[in-house]
This record gives structure tokens, sequence and C-alpha cells, in this order.
């Protein structure tokens, strides 16, 4: 009988956290993203990183090698280089970064924050396989996570589909679903819908006090949210890039 082969290769499409420097200005992009970071840590740790260069004027000029260490020192893993010309891929390669062609990834991808070992999700790398063997096997609906009883504080909850919480989810606790959340009593700790990059995925709560919500790896920390929502039935949800809460 034949050996079973040592590996397989396929071709998918991955989610990522896409950076893209708009200024060769390290200490301005430090600063800034340091406290976007500061904002949601676990949001962006250990995150696969994309430095995005096609808008930055004058790309040869920036120190690539210190933007990799600056993102890495942040808890980023970058991956790779996308646009800046052929010194910029030069540069790329000798710092062992991967380098992506624009038609090999979609331009405005969404990230996603890395799974956790509490609930095990999936990882992000799921999607449209090469063809092969199992290509065309029927995948089934992911399914709907019930939680009958409060989310308490330092709990965190995984759905692979949509998941639904019928009671309240207390400050510290953090929800996780690939698709919808719903919560039907008062959302006060972070809600994180739209996990591996489903950017119709939405937030529903009868009462919205929450730490930070977000749909597919777009956020907003408690400060952010439209305060006149604050203690309302809403629904949140992304208009193109941006992210909106509105009363339901």
């Amino acid at each position: 009988m034949a050996a079973s082969p040592p590996f397989r290769l396929k071709g998918s499409l991955v989610t990522l956290s896409i950076l893209k420097p708009l200024s060769t200005d390290l200490t301005a992009i430090d600063a800034g993203l340091a406290a976007k970071v500061a904002q949601a840590p676990a949001l962006f740790d250990r995150a696969p990183l994309l430095l995005d260069l096609a808008d930055l004027p004058g790309a040869q000029a920036l120190d690539l090698a210190g933007l990799r260490a600056l993102v890495t020192r942040l808890g980023f893993v970058p991956v790779a280089v996308r646009g800046g010309g052929e010194a910029v891929a030069a540069a790329a390669a000798a710092l062992g970064l991967g380098v992506l062609g624009e038609g090999r990834l979609p331009p405005d991808v969404e990230p996603a924050p890395p799974p956790t070992e509490k609930e095990s999700p999936p990882p992000t790398t799921t999607t449209n396989a090469a063809a092969g063997p199992d290509a065309a096997a029927p995948i089934a609906p992911a399914p709907t996570r019930l939680i009958t009883q409060a989310v308490r504080s330092g709990q965190q909850v995984y759905s692979r589909g949509d998941l639904i919480v019928l009671a309240g989810v207390s400050p510290g606790a953090e929800l996780l679903a690939d698709g919808h959340i719903h919560v039907y009593g008062a959302l006060r700790g972070r809600a994180l819908a739209g996990l591996r990059g489903n950017t119709q995925a939405r937030i529903y709560c009868r009462a919205l006090e929450a730490e930070l919500i977000a749909v597919a790896g777009c956020f907003q920390v408690a400060d952010d949210i439209d305060p006149t929502l604050r203690g309302r039935a809403a629904q949140v949800f992304l208009d193109g890039e941006d992210l909106v809460t509105a009363p339901l």
C-alpha cells in the first residue's frame, strides 16, 4: 500500500490585521498604534499583521526593519508586506517577511482577534481551500449556542455560529461569536461578533453598557460608544468600514 502523504498544501483566504502607514515617521506611528492597542490589547495580541505600503508616498524611505520591530514590540506578528515597489520587496524578503502582490489578497480585509484558549475557537485561516479530495465536501451550518444564565465577570463564551444570551453580561465578561450576538439583558462586558471576518454579523442587546464592542475586527471602546444609546436597546453593525450603533 502507498504511504500516506506527509502533508497537504492548500490555498486559502486568510483574515489579517492590516497596518497602512501614511507617514514614514516611526515615532508618530508608534505613539498612535500604542494608544490603539491599549484600548483593546486582547484584540491585537499575537494578531498576524500585513504591512500595507501601497498608499505610502516615498515608501522606499521607510525604515522597514524599524517598523517591523515596532509592531512586534506592541504584540503583533508581522507576516508580509504589500506595495512599495521592488526595493521594499527586497527589504521585506531580507527580513523574512512575505511579499504580497495586489492581486493576492483582498484590498481591505478586516482584522480578527486571535483564538482564545478557554473556548478553543477554530483557527482564522479556514476559507476557500484549493481543489483537493475534500474541496467539494458540504459545509454544515454552524450551530447556534444558547446561554440561559448570566455571564459573569471573567467568563468567556464562544460560538462558531450565532450566540444567544438570555440573561445579562457582567463587566469583565467576554462574548465571542463567528456570527451574530444576541443579549436579552444588559451587555456590560465585551462582545465581539463576526470573529472570523463576517462583516454581516451584528450585535443586539436590550441595554448597551458594553466595555467594548466589535464586528469583524472593527471595534469601539466604552468612551467611543454613542452616549445617547447607553443603557438602551441597541444594535451594532458595520456600514462599510464604520462601526455603527443604532437604537432597536
